[in-house]
């Protein structure tokens, strides 16, 4: 739960944050609040999800008009380009930030999330910007990532994971999905899910 984010805006200050728990080896900032629900999608009735979560209890989860509902796909670095919206995992080798993880995110995602630069707890460096250059080696990828207070030069290596975030409709919410929420309960005990994420399939 260590690579989200931080301060995000409005009522959806708690959306991206949920994505920490399908994603621990992502990009992303780090950011407090209630922990996300996991579990398994038994069954869905109009705008209210029954989850059925990892102990067998059940609960419901509501789906709201502005939930953000975000679908993770396996990427390669090949896909990155310039004008892309990322949050960037590294590590510090001197000088040098080298990354560890990269997502991609989606417009809906980029509005909400922190941008910029800074140390996380784990001691690692993130950066949500966007790709102004991206060059490739003889021995990885280089990133150069501007945001609202600087630029950031960043190494990426071959083989370190990268994903895309997509925005998907209601719809994609089938039974069956195993899927993370982040939301606030209600008096009534159910959820309201201010943002809902899973894995996409898997490719191959």
């Amino acid at each position: 739960m260590d690579k989200f984010y931080g301060p995000l805006r409005g009522a959806r200050a708690l959306v991206v944050v949920v994505l920490l728990a399908v994603a621990a080896a992502g990009g992303f900032a780090q950011a407090a609040g209630p922990a996300p629900l996991s579990g398994t999608i038994a069954s869905v009735n109009g705008s209210v999800l029954t989850l059925t979560l990892a102990d067998k209890s059940v609960k419901d989860v509501v789906l709201q008009e502005k939930t953000l509902i975000l679908e993770r796909d396996v990427a390669a670095v090949g896909d990155i380009r310039a004008g892309d919206a990322m949050g960037v995992a590294a590590r510090r080798s001197g000088a040098e930030l080298i990354a560890t993880s990269i997502n991609i995110f989606s417009p809906e995602m980029w509005d909400v999330v922190r941008k910029g630069q800074w140390q996380m707890t784990s001691g690692e460096t993130m950066t949500n910007a966007m790709v102004s250059d991206y060059a490739q080696g003889m021995s990885g990828h280089t990133l150069t990532m501007k945001y609202e207070n600087g630029t950031a030069t960043i190494t990426v290596p071959d083989g370190i994971p990268v994903h895309r975030l997509l925005s998907v409709k209601p719809a994609a919410l089938a039974v069956g999905l195993q899927i993370v929420v982040r939301g606030t309960a209600g008096a009534d005990g159910a959820l309201k899910a201010a943002s809902i994420s899973f894995e996409g399939p898997a490719r191959g």
